[in-house]
């Protein structure tokens, strides 16, 4: 062996796996180039304007890409809503193109994976990006996916985030790939949906920590909070809506009852909480308990859009022909929805308002850069169950609460059966995925794959569940007639998926908190979302071909004039799209990248495949590092997920 040649052990196929996907990572962000350093004091100094179109294409493109994404909007919030909208709702309805029809192609639908699709258009398979949240056997903890503990909050207290954690690359990647000035901004309510949707070269991301009702970013994107960001926070904006109740904005509440139902169903919130209108907050700043209920209310998303507008004056977005990407997370929508459900007073309230809100954003933005400037595109993250009291008063008697230690008391009575005196099998659990302890199977000498068959039988035998998976399944062909099992796969990723994957039966609701509702699964009421795409060129109209979120992210490059890889099961969006965007695109328009249908990523350069130098080593996500001590902080006792409403 020669000197200097780095030798790769593999003790599993699973360690392979791993291995093989950060390497492919590193290899990626090497070709993608290192992400710019942010200059002390904040946002970096615009760039000298280069041409507007790609090399040898006469084609402008858009100089602002604006992705707005509502965190819960169903469908049919359009219909049911849409002859109340007079605003932003309205614009997108008369001008853009709505393809009614978009699903998302995998099954665990929540807020981390959701934005992980919406600008990379990659299923979880492939990037990572499984479920919000999932139980680390090297950590041994729960690890959020865009924790970092390498990193630090800037602006305020919080915790520190990254993409770190994402394995792959975004349209913002590849476009500051071919344009090097152009900027990518992401901003929300929540740390995920701004960092998932801006990517890896982000130039910032900001979102709005609880902790103190302040906007933050972290050091992955800047040493210092910028001057106009301490400035914003300096003003304690969020405090001023303390003494301020969240009325109806219409007064007729027979309107309401009208489009939405009656108000103040059992089963909104919990028995704690006003269900009704006015909705006055009970706790005031500084208390935390405030900022986190300020998300529960329209004025969250009218706030984050003041943020968003002063970080688009800040980065100077559209201000030249390099395009630049703003993506924006309106989350309220997703915190009203877990509270009170889609057919509640609430919510019909809240798209109600988001509509003038985004009224707003489109009068700014056409001040700013000029709608004709713009491509703008709206989708959602994922749906939601409506509420089980509701679906049990429409004659569904199969609705359900289930507390979450119903589930584990059958599970663990079933492995005290299979293995007498083992212990701390099953470690974690927030459907629909069901983690073991991987160190206590094998110290017990016991096989995972037992262990988790056996926990997949109890649930099979139990009334909660359709289907249960183990992830030896995953490794094998699809089963014919399983409709759900491709979608599981393209949400399965090895490394970081449960050992035992369950799909419940439809509007059978897994919290141990006694109202509310949530989502995550691949039923209609969770996957059916809407794609609108509005701009210069673009043919306003219905779309009803079948489609997805992942087909947005290599639409809006043939738009931007260069390709991107698409999943094999993705589309582009084409009957909608100016010509100019599907002609053939000019030579070196590839961006460096090719892909292996159905299998993920295979970088390349000058047309062959990458390699890493001999003495590369892996860029390593945060989540998987050396195992702390066993008695290591945090480290679950075995109980289930806690349920926050905001999936």
């Amino acid at each position: 062996m020669s000197k200097g040649t780095t030798v790769w052990r593999f003790s599993s196929k699973k360690n392979l796996w791993l291995a093989l996907s950060l390497l492919a990572t590193f290899a990626l962000q090497a070709l993608v180039g290192a992400r710019a350093e942010v200059p002390k004091g904040g946002a970096p100094a615009p760039e000298p304007a280069k041409s507007a179109t790609a090399a040898g294409d006469k084609t402008p493109r858009p100089r602002l890409v604006l992705v707005l994404s509502i965190d819960q909007m169903r469908f049919d919030y359009l219909e049911r809503f849409g002859k109340l909208f007079t605003g932003g709702f309205k614009t997108l309805l008369h001008s853009g193109a709505l393809f009614v029809n978009a699903r998302y192609r995998h099954a665990n639908c929540e807020t981390g994976p959701g934005h992980a699709v919406i600008l990379s258009g990659r299923h979880g398979s492939h990037s990572g990006m499984i479920a919000n949240s999932w139980y680390d056997q090297l950590l041994h903890k729960v690890v959020n996916l865009v924790e970092d503990p390498t990193q630090s909050p800037v602006g305020g207290k919080g915790r520190g985030a990254s993409p770190a954690n994402f394995l792959g690359f975004t349209l913002g990647d590849m476009l500051k790939q071919h344009s090097p000035n152009s900027k990518v901004i992401g901003v929300s309510m929540k740390d995920r949906a701004a960092i998932l949707m801006a990517g890896r070269r982000a130039d910032a991301a900001y979102w709005y920590e609880t902790a103190e009702g302040r906007f933050v970013s972290s050091t992955y994107y800047m040493r210092t909070a910028p001057p106009w960001l301490e400035r914003w926070n300096a003003q304690r904006y969020v405090d001023r809506f303390a003494q301020i109740p969240w009325t109806r904005l219409y007064p007729d509440e027979k309107l309401y009852n009208h489009y939405a139902g009656e108000d103040k169903v059992k089963g909104e919130w919990d028995d704690e909480h006003i269900i009704s209108f006015p909705h006055v907050h009970t706790n005031k700043p500084p208390d935390k308990n405030f900022y986190d209920d300020f998300r529960r209310t329209p004025m969250a998303d009218e706030t984050m859009l003041d943020v968003a507008l002063l970080a688009m004056d800040a980065h100077e977005l559209g201000a030249d022909a390099d395009p630049d990407i703003l993506a924006l997370g309106f989350s309220a929508t997703d915190i009203i929805g877990h509270t009170y459900g889609a057919d509640s007073h609430e919510m019909m309230d809240q798209m109600l308002r988001l509509d003038r809100t985004l009224q707003r954003l489109f009068q700014e933005v056409d001040r700013r850069v000029g709608l004709q400037n713009t491509m703008v595109v709206l989708t959602a993250d994922h749906g939601s169950q409506p509420l089980v009291e509701i679906m049990n008063a429409r004659g569904e008697k199969s609705a359900k609460r289930v507390d979450p230690s119903e589930v584990r008391q059958k599970f663990d009575a079933a492995i005290e059966r299979r293995f007498p005196g083992a212990k701390d099998l099953v470690v974690y659990f927030d459907p629909p995925n069901f983690f073991l302890n991987e160190d206590n199977v094998r110290k017990q000498g016991l096989s995972l794959e037992d262990v988790a068959q056996t926990v997949a039988q109890t649930l099979r035998d139990s009334n909660y569940v359709d289907a249960v998976y183990t992830k030896a399944d995953f490794l094998r062909s699809a089963p014919k007639g399983d409709r759900y099992f491709e979608l599981f796969r393209n949400s399965f990723f090895e490394p970081r998926s449960g050992h035992v994957i369950a799909l419940m039966k439809p509007f059978i609701y897994v919290d141990d908190r006694r109202g509310g509702t949530g989502h995550g699964t691949p039923y209609e009421y969770d996957r059916h979302i809407p794609i609108f795409f509005m701009g210069q060129g673009v043919k306003p109209g219905r779309y009803s071909e079948p489609c997805g979120p992942e087909d947005i992210a290599p639409t809006l490059a043939r738009l931007l004039r260069f390709d991107y890889p698409q999943e094999y099961d993705s589309r582009l969006l084409s009957e909608a799209m100016p010509a100019y965007a599907m002609a053939p695109l000019p030579t070196g328009s590839g961006g460096g990248f090719s892909h292996d249908t159905g299998k993920g990523y295979v970088p390349t350069l000058g047309g062959k495949p990458v390699q890493a130098p001999a003495d590369a080593k892996p860029m390593v996500p945060t989540s998987l590092g050396p195992p702390p001590p066993a008695s290591a902080p945090g480290q679950p006792s075995g109980k289930s997920a806690p349920a926050p409403h905001s999936k």
